[in-house]
């Protein structure tokens, strides 16, 4: 189970997928012309990613993630004062202005984490003569191989906007429903990423 990091971001804990020991076996070479391919990130390595932790691995996708943090608070407070009744209309007119802005920089972000995770499962099927080719199509989808409903980008963004919904609480409330939410939907994304991995599932948008 992913346990979720001190939600203070300027005193966040490393991530247990960067931690090295003295027992943990060399690093086996790639076979000649073939370089090693990184796992997904893991969610653990997201949460970290959030907390203001400079990623060592997975940047092209932890990268965007950690932006979708803030373009995500900015559409909250733009969304708050749009429904401000004591709003004058020069500030609703810059919050309209604000939440499109969010939106659409939202959007450009899951796209870029979905692009990067194309490039992965591509450099994965060059790697591995059985892996699925891409595009998947309903129509050439390999046998066994299920398409998941949402894409590697949705779910981080999902699990940004629970992030940054948890670290708005006082320090003080205990049990803030988005902690369970969080942590459920972080299990459901490390599960996934194994699928990912060996073959079984592909994300939606490939």
């Amino acid at each position: 189970m992913t346990t979720i990091p001190d939600s203070n971001p300027h005193e966040p804990g490393p991530p247990r997928d960067q931690s090295h020991h003295t027992n943990d076996p060399e690093p086996v070479d790639a076979a000649p012309g073939q370089a090693l391919l990184e796992p997904l990130p893991s969610s653990e390595m997201f949460l970290a990613s959030f907390a203001g932790v400079r990623p060592i691995a997975g940047r092209d996708i932890l990268d965007p993630a950690f932006d979708l943090v803030a373009c995500q608070c900015e559409e909250r407070l733009a969304e708050a004062i749009l429904t401000d009744e004591t709003a004058s209309l020069e500030e609703l007119r810059t919050a309209g202005e604000s939440l499109v802005s969010a939106r659409t920089d939202i959007v450009m972000l899951v796209t870029i984490i979905d692009d990067a995770v194309r490039e992965w499962l591509k450099a994965r099927c060059h790697g591995d003569p059985t892996a699925p080719v891409l595009p998947v199509t309903p129509n050439n989808k390999p046998r066994g191989v299920v398409v998941h409903t949402e894409s590697v980008g949705d779910i981080a963004a999902r699990m940004a906007e629970l992030w940054g919904l948890l670290n708005a609480y006082a320090p003080d409330v205990s049990d803030p429903p988005e902690a369970v939410l969080l942590m459920e939907l972080c299990d459901g994304y490390d599960a996934l990423a194994a699928e990912i991995e060996s073959g079984r599932r592909l994300p939606a948008g490939v």
